[in-house]
């Protein structure tokens, strides 16, 4: 509610202003005049006007600044443990984003939606590297922000959030371009032109299992045989190892020839080194368990150059393998196999093959 004006009337007219005791407020909002009676001196009436009128507003008096109150709520949802420290430390950064604005110095009943607005598109054309921000990294500020400040209204300390009216950015999801089957056997092939150790290995299981980089990495050795079981995911920049996100991320997949023939090779390189006790069977240069951050810093800015992979992605690999295994079995087996909770996923990650079509086609009407 807008308040256009506000005014405090002496009642006691009998009396000096300094001995009055008895006020009465007065507020001019879009819906009228609104008053109320209060008892007090004139500087607390004065007090009482400034606090009813930020009431008609929507706000709550909150002396804490943002980034104060914001760091103290991250650290509370750290401490929790009902959060992954991957999606800790996203948040983190994020939060370490938004705090650059002059919105972490601000009271948090001095930020409105205009000061929002006008902070994240001074934030999207600021980035510390890079041109600017994408629109999905801006999703994530917006975010954080939002949940943020909406955790203070829950809490009582704000009466809205001002971001519960700041658009989030429209964040197109780019279908991403997946290797047929025969370039997914080129790309095998150029990796074998790598030294065979626990980072070619996992390359290897996402392309011929479609397994995400955290489950390549976290899979054990007793784990591989003539079917790979998944059960488990590397969560944290630590290394540490944790349940996958659903329960339909568990499930045992058969194991190509290919893929066999390579874990044994390495099998056999990792006991010559003496890292045939490794937790993980894609373990890192040190035999310890490999993360997936050291893995995309690997692979993005040392071996995809190496093999002429310049701008492919890790996920993509995983996009590839259950495009190319789209072909050969139902949507619902596909679920299975994939380690969705739904179909839903299938319309991202199984991509158009017109030759696949075709041939459907032409089989129906022989």
């Amino acid at each position: 509610m807008k308040v256009t004006g506000s005014s405090i009337q002496q009642i006691e007219k009998d009396r000096p202003k300094s001995k009055c005791r008895k006020w009465r407020l007065w507020a001019t909002t879009e819906q009228g005049r609104k008053s109320k009676r209060f008892t007090g001196t004139y500087t607390e009436a004065s007090d009482a006007l400034r606090a009813w009128v930020s009431e008609l507003e929507g706000t709550v008096p909150n002396p804490a600044t943002f980034e104060s109150y914001a760091r103290s709520w991250h650290r509370w949802r750290v401490e929790s443990g009902d959060y992954s420290p991957n999606t800790m430390a996203a948040e983190a950064t994020s939060l370490n984003a938004v705090c650059r604005t002059e919105i972490a110095g601000m009271k948090m009943d001095e930020i409105t939606p205009e000061i929002c607005r006008e902070e994240l598109l001074w934030l999207k054309t600021h980035p510390l590297r890079g041109d600017e921000y994408k629109p999905s990294s801006m999703g994530k500020f917006h975010q954080v922000l939002f949940c943020a400040m909406q955790q203070a209204v829950d809490d009582g300390k704000l009466a809205r959030n001002p971001m519960a009216s700041v658009k989030r950015p429209r964040v197109r999801v780019e279908e991403r371009e997946a290797l047929s089957p025969d370039e997914l056997q080129l790309f095998l092939n150029r990796v074998d032109t790598l030294p065979t150790d626990g980072r070619t290995v996992a390359l290897y299981l996402m392309a011929c299992l479609g397994l995400r980089s955290g489950e390549a990495c976290a899979m054990r050795d007793e784990q591989f045989g003539k079917t790979a079981s998944v059960d488990s995911t590397v969560r944290g920049a630590d290394g540490s190892i944790g349940e996958p996100k659903s329960k339909a991320g568990i499930r045992t997949l058969p194991v190509p020839q290919r893929l066999a023939d390579k874990v044994g090779e390495w099998r056999s390189i990792r006991r010559s080194v003496g890292f045939g006790g490794s937790e993980t069977l894609c373990c890192n240069t040190k035999g310890g368990v490999m993360t997936t951050s050291a893995m995309e810093n690997w692979w993005r800015n040392t071996a995809r150059g190496k093999i002429g992979c310049d701008g492919m992605t890790l996920h993509q690999l995983r996009h590839s393998n259950l495009s190319m295994m789209a072909r050969h079995m139902s949507v619902f087996d596909l679920q299975r196999y994939a380690g969705w909770s739904s179909i839903a996923p299938a319309r991202i990650y199984v991509h158009d093959d017109l030759d696949a079509v075709t041939r459907a086609v032409e089989m129906a009407w022989k």
